[in-house]
C-alpha cells in the first residue's frame, strides 16, 4: 500500500493537473492547430492551386456531377465520397469559386478532426491522455499537409473520427439521445467508407462495440446499423448506375490488389488501337525504383475481375514465399518512402513530412508493445481500459496492408489511433493524471 502522506507522493500530486486544467490545455492545442492549418491550407498551399493527378481526377468527376452530366464508368472507379463532397460547392458557386469554398471546407474539416479526436479520447482515456492526443493531432505534419490537397485523407479522417465519437457516446446514452447520436455515427461511418472503403472495417468495429458493450443499448446499435446501411446503399446505387451493373463502394480495388501482391509498378491500359486509356502507378514502387510497367490491352482499369485474378495468380506462384510480400506491404506502410503527394513537393514541406513519417514509424513498434503491456496490467488491476478500442482500430492498418496494398498514404488516416495510444502511454508512465482521492491512489 502506498504511503499517501509521503513527501514523494505529495510532490507527485502537486505536479499533476486536474481534468479541468488538462481540458484548458486542449483548447490551446486546438487554436494552435487551427492557426497552422489556416496558414498552410488558405495561404501557403491552397489545394485549389495543386489540382493534378488524383486531385485532378476528383475535381473532374465533381465538376461533371455538379453539371448534371450523365454518369460514366470512370465515376465509379475511385470511391465517390471525395468527389461528391467537392461537387456541392461547385454546384452552388461554380467551378472556380466552388473550389475556393472547398479549400475552406478542407481547412475546417482538418481543424474539426483535432477537436473530435480529443472528444473521442476524452470518453475512453484519461484527461491527460486525451489532451496529449489532441496536441499530437494538432501539430502532426501529415494531417496538416494533406489539407493542402483535394485528396480523400482529410474528409475521410474527419468523417471517421466523428463517427467513432458519436457512436461511442451513443453507447453511453439512453433513449432518443442514443438513437440520434448512433444514427449520426452510422451515417458518418458510411461517409468515411464512401471516401475510403477500408474504413468500413472501423465502422464495423464500432457497430460490434454497440452490439456487445455492457453499456450499449438497442437504440444505439439500431441507429448505427441503419445509418451505415443507408449510406452504403446510396453509394452502391450511385456506382451501379455509373457502371451499368451492380458494383460495390469503388472499382479500384482490383488494380490495387494486383499492385499490392505482384511485382508491378505501373499499369497502362490501352484500347484496340494501342491508345493509352488510363495509367496508374504505385507510389511506393515508384519511389523505391522498382520495375514492372505492365500494358493491359482491351481491358479497362476498372475491370476488377481481371486484376483480382492476376493478383491471385501471383499469390499462387509465390506460394509460401508470398509471406515475404505481405511483410513488405506492412513495412511499406511505414517509412520506406515519403507519403504521396507530399513526396512530389519541393523544399521544406517534403523534408518535414519525411522526417515526421520516419519518427512515427520508429515510435510505432514501441506504441504497439507498450499498449499491449498497458492493457494486460490494467485488466489485471480491474480497469475498464479504453485503450483496447484504439488498439483494435490501429491494427486495421495491418489488415489493409495484407489484403490490399502497402502505402504510407493509406496509413496516415490511422495515425490518430497511434497518437491516442501514445498519449495513454505517456500519461501512465509520467503519472500525469491526478487521482480523484487517496483511496484510488492506494489501489494503484
Amino acid at each position: 500500500m502506498a504511503d499517501v502522506s509521503s513527501p514523494a507522493v505529495e510532490r507527485r500530486r502537486r505536479s499533476q493537473r486536474t481534468p479541468r486544467e488538462w481540458d484548458r490545455i486542449v483548447w490551446w492545442a486546438i487554436v494552435l492547430g487551427a492557426c497552422l492549418r489556416a496558414v498552410w491550407i488558405l495561404a501557403v498551399h491552397p489545394p485549389v492551386r495543386f489540382v493534378y493527378s488524383d486531385m485532378l481526377g476528383y475535381v473532374e468527376r465533381a465538376a461533371r456531377l455538379a453539371s448534371g452530366a450523365p454518369l460514366a464508368p470512370i465515376d465509379a472507379f475511385f470511391p465517390p465520397g471525395t468527389h461528391l463532397l467537392l461537387s456541392i460547392p461547385i454546384a452552388l458557386c461554380g467551378l472556380v469559386t466552388g473550389l475556393w469554398v472547398a479549400t475552406l471546407l478542407w481547412c475546417l474539416l482538418s481543424i474539426a478532426t483535432v477537436y473530435v479526436s480529443w472528444r473521442l479520447a476524452r470518453i475512453l482515456l484519461t484527461p491527460a491522455a486525451a489532451a496529449l492526443t489532441a496536441a499530437f493531432c494538432a501539430v502532426w505534419p501529415l494531417f496538416i499537409t494533406y489539407g493542402g490537397y483535394f485528396t480523400s485523407e482529410t474528409p475521410a479522417l474527419a468523417f471517421l473520427v466523428t463517427a467513432l465519437w458519436a457512436g461511442v457516446e451513443a453507447t453511453r446514452r439512453d433513449g432518443r439521445a442514443a438513437l440520434v447520436l448512433a444514427l449520426a455515427g452510422g451515417i458518418l461511418g458510411g461517409a468515411a467508407a464512401a471516401t475510403r472503403p477500408q474504413l468500413l472495417i472501423n465502422a464495423l468495429i464500432l457497430l460490434t462495440v454497440a452490439l456487445f458493450s455492457r453499456k450499449a443499448s438497442a437504440a444505439s446499435a439500431a441507429g448505427l446499423a441503419s445509418g451505415l446501411l443507408l449510406v452504403l446503399a446510396l453509394v452502391v446505387a450511385l456506382n451501379s448506375a455509373a457502371s451499368g451493373h451492380l458494383v460495390g463502394l469503388a472499382r479500384n480495388g482490383g488494380v490495387n490488389f494486383w499492385l499490392g501482391h505482384c511485382d508491378v509498378k505501373t499499369v497502362n491500359t490501352v484500347n484496340a488501337d494501342n491508345v493509352l486509356t488510363y495509367s496508374i502507378t504505385h507510389p511506393v514502387a515508384s519511389q523505391l525504383g522498382r520495375t514492372g510497367v505492365i500494358v493491359v490491352k482491351n481491358h479497362d482499369v476498372w475491370d476488377e475481375g481481371l486484376f483480382v485474378g492476376l493478383g491471385l495468380r501471383c499469390i499462387e506462384e509465390d506460394g509460401v514465399g508470398h509471406i515475404a510480400r505481405l511483410g513488405q506491404n506492412i513495412l511499406d506502410m511505414t517509412a520506406t518512402t515519403t507519403p504521396w503527394p507530399q513526396s512530389a513537393a519541393d523544399g521544406w514541406p517534403r523534408t518535414v513530412v519525411q522526417a515526421a513519417n520516419l519518427a512515427y514509424a520508429v515510435l510505432l513498434p514501441f506504441i504497439l508493445v507498450g499498449s499491449l503491456l498497458l492493457l494486460v496490467r490494467r485488466r489485471r488491476e480491474g480497469w475498464n481500459s479504453g485503450e483496447a478500442f484504439f488498439l483494435v482500430n490501429l491494427v486495421c492498418v495491418v489488415v489493409v496492408a495484407v489484403l490490399a496494398i502497402g502505402d504510407p498514404r493509406v496509413r496516415t488516416v490511422y495515425d490518430v489511433f497511434g497518437f491516442a495510444l501514445l498519449g495513454a502511454l505517456l500519461a501512465d508512465r509520467l503519472h500525469l493524471d491526478r487521482l480523484p482521492d487517496e483511496e484510488a491512489l492506494e489501489d494503484r
